[in-house]
């Protein structure tokens, strides 16, 4: 997850700005005081974030043990951005210690024996051009760092992202002002304790921004798909009615699988290849009655241990008939293309079309067809055969057509309700899935809504979004969150594949 600012690290920040202001005034024993106050507060607070990025890099090493393939590489990723920010800060400190060599070094206690010298930071950083060259490294770390986000993301993060290059503006002899040099304005003829407090600065926001691009990388896991709380075996026939001749096609899974881990699938006393968790087995059947269809399935538990499901499914083989069967079952949906397969008995698909009442069918592939349709209501399909070289009608079949269900929304993986306040403030916006529903694949878009954050001792904070992703105006307060805050969503407007534009109302998370 993202480390928030408490509220200690909210007053670094604000004590730094004070005292930068207050040395164009006066360098004072109390500024300097105050000065290393600061920069004691700093150094203590990078700790902290080490400590809880080593924490992230540690997770990665565990979710590597469950599912390598998928962990890999964004575990590299991560190493990549450990490496190049632990760099940087060395390189920084390595900084440091050059002035404070130059102001004298330091007393048998450890500290900086002349922390008011101007001179020693204008040397370093201006006179041996030492300004110029961090600040060019600064800026190629930051756009490394951006080069990890997702392109759809990176505008949210440039705006987020602690590491800035920001120049500060002078007024020149006539009253007007003028730019100053990065290097200028941050170390020209300061004094070495301020320096010294300024480059911890820029150390904090580099652990910072390191802490924001892997909490990133490690959220893309989404270790949810490699933990199996119930898993049952499913398998789905092409048809349980087939005639002598034709070929069976059976489709084997469990269900919750990961598309990286393959189960070894055995049918009928024959091993399956599965590609993608799904396995595939097709053979042709023949003579007239009951059949069956049975094997196993053998996949790795989260614990690497390996256990079998059993299952098993009946089919029956009649004579010739005419078939006219919705494979998503009886039910065209609006903005779908609806599969349907057609067959009569005795005609070879080829010779075989169909027509429909409202809407349009086509002819995909022999026997296979897809329709579409626009208004609720009844559709009846009508095959015909072309036999002997005239016409033959073959049947018809009425249709139920129906609007697509409508999604449900979640914020990660949960629904409206109590939700971990870790888990909620590391996910990016709102979703709304479509879940239980004979089409794969069917999605929804989060037109926009409004959310609103209340929070223990804090303002209440409201946005308005115009996409799934959260507003950038309650980010920092979504990172901030704590057990007992509520986010509110209301006015919920998502998009479907039929273009329909719909209102979900509210939905509301409680955080434990």
């Amino acid at each position: 997850m993202a480390l928030p600012k408490d509220p200690r690290q909210k007053m670094i920040n604000f004590m730094y700005l004070v005292l930068t202001a207050m040395l164009a005034l006066n360098v004072s024993a109390e500024i300097l005081n105050a000065f290393n106050i600061v920069n004691n507060s700093i150094n203590t607070s990078n700790t902290s974030i080490t400590d809880k990025n080593n924490l992230t890099y540690l997770q990665f090493d565990e979710q590597m043990k469950q599912n390598a393939e998928k962990v890999g590489p964004l575990r590299v990723k991560a190493q990549e951005v450990k490496k190049m920010t632990g760099d940087m800060f060395a390189y920084i400190e390595t900084l440091k210690e050059n002035i404070i060599t130059e102001a004298g070094g330091r007393d048998e206690h450890g500290d900086i024996k002349s922390k008011d010298n101007l001179d020693a930071p204008t040397r370093v950083m201006e006179n041996q051009k030492k300004g110029p060259d961090l600040e060019q490294k600064l800026k190629d770390l930051r756009d490394k760092l951006l080069s990890y986000v997702d392109p759809k993301d990176k505008a949210r993060f440039e705006k987020t992202l602690p590491l800035k290059i920001q120049i500060g503006k002078t007024n020149d002899d006539h009253g007007g002002v003028k730019p100053k040099t990065w290097t200028t304005y941050h170390f020209n003829m300061v004094p070495t304790i301020a320096a010294v407090t300024i480059l911890g600065k820029f150390q904090n926001d580099i652990k910072n921004s390191e802490s924001l691009i892997i909490d990133e990388l490690y959220r893309k896991i989404d270790a949810d798909n490699f933990k199996f709380d119930k898993v049952r075996p499913f398998i789905s026939l092409n048809s349980k009615n087939l005639m002598e001749g034709q070929t069976l096609t059976a489709q084997i899974a469990v269900g919750a699988y990961s598309s990286t881990v393959n189960p070894t699938i055995v049918v009928n006393g024959q091993t399956i290849q599965a590609q993608e968790g799904l396995g595939t087995f097709s053979m042709p059947v023949g003579g007239v009655g009951d059949k069956t269809i049975s094997g196993t399935i053998t996949l790795p538990k989260p614990d690497g241990q390996m256990e079998t499901y059993n299952f098993s499914e009946t089919y029956s083989v009649g004579a010739s008939t005419t078939s006219i069967s919705a494979d998503k079952m009886n039910v065209l949906y609006i903005g779908l293309p609806n599969p349907i397969s057609i067959s009569a008995a005795g005609v070879p698909a080829e010779a075989v079309s169909a027509s429909i009442s409202v809407g349009n069918i086509r002819k995909q592939s022999a026997g296979n067809y897809i329709v579409t349709v626009a208004n609720p209501g009844r559709a009846i399909i009508n095959v015909v055969a072309n036999v002997d070289g005239k016409t033959k009608n073959m049947g018809s079949k009425e249709f139920r057509v129906k609007m697509i269900p409508d999604p449900v929304l979640k914020v990660g993986m949960n629904k409206s309700g109590t939700m971990k306040a870790a888990d909620f403030k590391v996910q990016g916006g709102l979703r709304a899935d479509l879940e239980n529903f004979e089409f794969e694949g069917v999605k929804y878009d989060v037109v926009s809504y409004r959310v609103g954050i209340e929070s223990r001792g804090r303002d209440y904070v409201e946005g308005e979004a115009n996409s799934a992703y959260f507003p950038s105006n309650v980010v920092a307060a979504i990172r901030s969150l704590r057990a007992g805050d509520q986010v509110y969503f209301d006015n919920v407007k998502v998009k479907g594949p039929d273009g329909i534009v719909r209102n979900m109302g509210n939905t509301s998370f409680k955080l434990n």
